[in-house]
């Protein structure tokens, strides 16, 4: 009950803070408060100084083509209505975001100034839901968790993480050396999400983001309408702070020198001509560059991000390749459901089935882009087709319990082209 009241406590007395500083991120407030506990602050001493070590140890990491990274993710959506119980189309939508602003290949890398399109990166890092729970058991990587809330008046809220637990409302973390934790949940007013540096604690390790700006479609609301909070908060994740250091002068840094300082966050749509400071590092010689308002890691609205840079890259890697929990996800055995994963995915790779082995009763996921109308043939070892349906829905179930034990292909025709998936039925 003490741990209760502290709680609530401390989310009563946030409440003008929040609303005063405008905080859509709390991920800067969550590593204050952890900071307290000297065990935690020791290890996100060494985190930081790992990453330094290897970023002045490797200075071509920053290359187009260093290798790709896959991380696997579980998403854990926590609803207290039908409303927040927030659909697989919307969470798909949110995963292939990820995986054009990490990649670069969102629509709206034509809107980057010239200035800054030199250094704009592509992280090399893509992300796809998981395959594999825990227990080895098949998955589509989202886990449901109806809820009375959080302790916060009923909203979940940064400062008891009770979205991270079964034990106040929320779930427990999978294994965050195996998965990219993403929580989903109605946040405390007026907070878009948060998310945990690397060097912190496994329990509580990923990021937390309000229903309402989760993805592109569905529960949205304006102005976070192109899912880019996620990229935001992945971004600290990953390691990156934001871009104007957190302070309301030009002291401030991100602790990267291609980011040009800024002297507080953006607030409004895209001020492209602001230019706030003129303390620029020395990576700028004697220019003086505008503000990088359209830096995932600034406060604009989605519509005006559209950006990493080259330096915010070798940040991320340095954590990636030096946090324990971070590298073990390149070796995880999670499984991988690739989510507009890449420009030449093909229609196959917008498909997943489970299980495979099966009895015959199959769950079949759609994530493409297309529409869901489509021709699902069953072809045996020959090639003849022995059975057709049609579906008009992105999740369904297939019973294939009629047919001898054997393997099979399932050809989908639809909008998006012919895709084949080979099936086992024992």
């Amino acid at each position: 009950m003490k741990k209760f009241f502290t709680i609530i406590s401390l989310a009563i007395a946030t409440i003008p803070a929040f609303a005063q500083q405008q905080e859509k991120c709390a991920s800067m407030t969550v590593l204050q408060q952890q900071l307290q506990n000297v065990q935690l602050a020791n290890r996100y001493q060494q985190s930081n100084a790992a990453a330094s070590e290897w970023r002045a140890n490797h200075p071509g990491e920053i290359r187009s083509s260093a290798p790709v990274l896959t991380i696997p993710v579980v998403v854990h959506v926590l609803y207290k209505n039908a409303t927040q119980n927030i659909s697989d189309q919307q969470i798909y939508s949110q995963i292939a975001i990820l995986n054009q602003d990490y990649r670069r290949m969102n629509a709206d890398t034509v809107n980057t100034p010239a200035m800054f399109d030199s250094i704009a990166a592509d992280i090399n890092v893509e992300f796809c839901l998981a395959t594999l729970d825990p227990q080895g058991n098949p998955t589509n990587g989202i886990t449901r968790t109806s809820t009375t809330g959080g302790l916060a008046f009923g909203f979940f809220s940064p400062f008891g993480e009770d979205a991270k637990f079964d034990s106040t409302g929320g779930k427990d973390a999978w294994p965050a050396d195996r998965y990219l934790n993403i929580w989903v949940c109605e946040l405390f007013p007026g907070l878009l999400g948060y998310a945990q540096f690397p060097g912190g604690a496994a329990a509580t390790d990923g990021v937390v983001i309000t229903y309402t700006a989760f993805g592109n479609i569905g529960t949205v609301t304006a102005p976070s309408l192109l899912g880019r909070t996620t990229t935001h908060e992945v971004g600290h994740w990953m390691g990156l702070y934001h871009i104007w250091g957190d302070d309301q002068d030009c002291t401030g840094t991100d602790s990267i020198a291609d980011t040009p300082n800024a002297d507080q966050a953006s607030s409004s749509d895209c001020q492209v001509t602001r230019n706030s400071c003129s303390n620029e590092e020395a990576y700028w010689g004697s220019f003086d560059p505008n503000d990088m308002v359209q830096n995932y890691m600034d406060y604009s609205h989605d519509s005006c991000m559209n950006m990493f840079t080259n330096g915010q890259k070798a940040r991320m890697y340095s954590f990636l390749y030096t946090d324990s929990l971070r590298l073990g996800l390149f070796t995880s055995n999670a499984g991988c459901n690739p989510v507009g994963i890449s420009q030449q995915a093909t229609f196959d790779q917008y498909f997943s089935l489970y299980p495979n082995p099966s009895d015959g009763i199959i769950n079949v996921s759609y994530f493409g882009q297309w529409s869901s109308d489509m021709t699902v043939d069953v072809l045996d070892i020959t090639g003849n087709v022995v059975g057709t349906t049609r579906v008009n829905t992105y999740s369904y179930q297939l019973d294939m319990s009629s047919y001898a034990a054997g393997m099979y292909t399932l050809r989908f025709t639809g909008e998006g082209g012919t895709a084949a998936k080979r099936i086992i039925i024992q």
